[in-house]
């Protein structure tokens, strides 16, 4: 009686474990998921204040411009920095967003592969 029960708990609790991993992953990729855009780096709009993990204030940036995907798909975007990488990125520099549909951009990185960024046409827009 004893081994069916600890068996029965031990069951339960693995399975609790695999819900919760099935809700994690889906709750990253609802918040934290999207589609890569590109936006060539122009000038910034505005400048503002971040605090760093150290405690200290560091300028941030805010860049807007149009953004395009892998299809040629178009759109306006403004990309906020934040203390992870306040910037600035050099003009010209191309920089691939993720664009979430619920949270907006929720993430961005520099780009240095001449090959996409010659294959996305940006000098076009």
């Amino acid at each position: 009686m004893k081994n069916s029960f600890k068996s029965a708990i031990g069951g339960l609790l693995l399975g609790l474990l695999v819900v919760e991993v099935i809700v994690m992953i889906g709750w990253t990729r609802y918040r934290y998921g999207g589609d890569y855009y590109y936006m060539k780096i122009n000038h910034p709009t505005s400048v503002y204040q971040v605090t760093v993990p150290v405690a200290y204030a560091v300028n941030a940036f805010s860049y807007r411009g149009q953004a395009v995907d892998a299809e040629g798909h178009k759109m306006v975007v403004t990309l906020n920095t934040d203390a992870t990488d306040p910037g600035p990125f050099k003009k010209g520099q191309v920089v691939r967003l993720t664009v979430n549909q619920h949270y907006g951009i929720t993430n961005y990185k520099a780009v240095n592969d001449k090959n996409l960024i010659a294959k996305l046409k940006l000098d076009k827009h």
